[in-house]
């Protein structure tokens, strides 16, 4: 029974993203499947992108179970949103294992319940996800999958060099379906009793197939355009920092993270990795010195500690300013504008954006081997 376990485990570890070989992933995974149902995991290939299926017929064929018995493990995995699955062009079921920031943590905490069974998932990410394992599998490759997209629903901040593709505008626009779950950090945090965060927890936004999929199956809750627009706009008021895909095109997600608990803002803010080890960041803050007040608001309100007043002006630490531009939420002297601290541009679409992190990790590992 515990072979099955680890075979897994390591099987997870070749997903595009990824999960590093530790046995707290087995004592995770042990709580998700049944020993039956990790078989029919293992022949889930590891070499699809996150969102791509494999057909039914043949993952089941390739578990070496008995077809009706694979079958069974598969679609009962799938009921309760621990594998990926969808629809193919065809018609049939196709299914994928969740990857790194594409289910894995978060669908233990979508759906926004803080019961026995959330504590006790909150304690096994907790002691998988720690800082070292989130380092290596954000850090060890120069595409990062995610970044930071300034603010701009209801903070005004002048920018210089930020594509529109990069704002939230155009990913609300281009999505087909939109959904609203939890946010999985702070579910995870409150379930373990911590409520120094008062963030708002319904804010995490899904789109086109990963929205299809958590509304499927009970997670999230579908919205419209105008709906999604509020949502981003009161994040930005409360100080929240919008992470999406590193893409240009085809977004599927946004999480509206706090320096609390978030994965990502909060490990920046505490200084345990560096900034740009985890997330692209295009941009960073400008203060202009002469219109400064030196009221102190926007260090107050910086999500990642990255201002401090000196001399009576708003000074940046570069080192850790994620130019996220919530800080310049009633800036009283108008102060504060984004620019471009990196020529690059996100990868076009998502496909790009995959085989990016493909051929750098192929890359790492034949320098290991």
């Amino acid at each position: 029974m515990e072979d099955v376990y680890q075979r897994l485990a390591q099987h997870m570890e070749h997903l595009v993203m990824g999960f590093p070989f530790r046995q707290p992933l087995i004592d995770l995974i042990r709580e998700c499947y049944s020993p039956l149902e990790a078989e029919a995991a293992l022949a889930i290939p590891a070499g699809l992108a996150p969102l791509e299926t494999a057909p039914e017929g043949q993952v089941a064929a390739a578990s070496g179970l008995p077809m009706d018995e694979a079958i069974e493990a598969l679609r009962a995995l799938a009921d309760r949103g621990m594998i990926y699955s969808a629809r193919r062009l065809d018609g049939s079921m196709g299914y994928a294992l969740l990857q790194v920031g594409y289910g894995i943590p978060q669908t233990f905490f979508w759906h926004g319940r803080m019961d026995q069974r959330a504590r006790k998932m909150a304690r096994l990410v907790l002691g998988y996800f720690d800082v070292d394992t989130t380092r290596q599998i954000y850090g060890d490759r120069p595409t990062k999958t995610f970044r930071y997209s300034p603010a701009s629903l209801s903070v005004e901040v002048p920018v210089q060099g930020v594509f529109s593709n990069e704002m939230m505008e155009p990913v609300l626009a281009g999505a087909g379906k939109i959904a609203v779950a939890h946010c999985a950090c702070r579910v995870a945090a409150r379930a373990l009793g911590r409520t120094d965060c008062t963030h708002s927890l319904e804010v995490c936004l899904k789109y086109d197939e990963l929205a299809e999929f958590v509304v499927d199956r009970g997670l999230a809750r579908a919205i419209s355009v105008d709906q999604a627009h509020a949502i981003l706009a009161k994040a930005e008021l409360e100080g929240l920092v919008h992470m999406v895909d590193n893409v240009q095109e085809q977004v599927k997600h946004t999480c509206n993270c706090c320096g609390h608990y978030c994965w990502n803002v909060g490990i920046i803010a505490r200084r345990k990795v560096p900034r740009d080890v985890l997330m692209a960041c295009y941009h960073i803050r400008r203060t202009e010195d002469e219109a400064c007040l030196g009221c102190g608001q926007c260090v107050e309100r910086c999500p990642v500690n990255a201002l401090s007043l000196v001399d009576g002006v708003a000074v940046v630490d570069e080192q850790w300013c994620i130019g996220c531009g919530v800080c310049a939420l009633d800036c009283p002297g108008e102060a504060i504008s984004l620019v471009r601290r990196v020529p690059e541009r996100p990868p076009r679409d998502f496909g790009l954006l995959v085989s990016q992190v493909r051929a750098e990790k192929a890359a790492n590992k034949k320098k290991e081997g």
